[in-house]
């Protein structure tokens, strides 16, 4: 079983690391932290955030770093969706990506977007189907329910709320999850790489 650090376990660890590190490494960790505010602070408010602008500034030898940290920050964000709401981060983050990387991008960028799509898709399917399988025990589970606690407590009675819809659920929908990571994962290397 992994082992689970606190919070200042790693900040340790983390002080530690850097200070083994020499001069040169502090000052591009130094950059790359740059171009990963950068990115948070568009992701959070892209009106006032301006991606290029934060290169102006640089001195050329560190650009490469800032665009790192940049990069970092943006295909972090660009998660498998669970939720709609999520689209508009991950919409920014495609867009900052866009404007980094410029037109040799897009390719990536859409085949991403329709494994995003395709695996909101597989996992509403699959949702469905697991409910479907479960409503015939739902109908065992409420004849109980009502015989012990009565008629309206059975007719309350949720197919998601029920510990074994919620544990199969969990089970299939790590798998898709999994699964959809394995793509997803190459298509974000190839866009660090460009």
């Amino acid at each position: 079983m992994a082992e689970i650090k606190s919070a200042l376990e790693i900040a340790l660890e983390k002080a530690d690391k850097l200070g083994k590190l020499d001069k040169a490494e502090l000052e591009a960790q130094k950059w790359i932290e740059k171009g990963k505010k950068t990115a948070a602070r568009y992701l959070n408010d892209p009106e006032q955030a301006d991606l290029a602008s934060s290169l102006n500034d640089a001195p050329p030898e560190h650009i490469q770093k800032i665009l790192q940290g940049i990069m970092d920050v943006l295909l972090r964000n660009i998660i498998l969706p669970r939720e709609d709401e999520q689209w508009n981060l991950i919409k920014r983050a495609m867009n900052g990506i866009r404007t980094i990387k410029g037109t040799t991008a897009d390719q990536a960028l859409a085949q991403m977007e329709q494994l995003l799509h395709a695996y909101q898709q597989t996992r509403s399917q699959y949702f469905e189907q697991v409910k479907a399988q479960m409503q015939g025990r739902l109908g065992e589970l409420k004849q109980a329910v009502a015989q012990q606690y009565g008629t309206g407590m059975a007719e309350q009675l949720d197919i998601e709320a029920v510990p074994e819809f919620q544990q199969e659920w969990a089970r299939i929908s790590s798998e898709i999850q999994a699964q959809f990571e394995q793509q997803l994962q190459p298509l974000k290397e190839y866009l660090r790489q460009l």
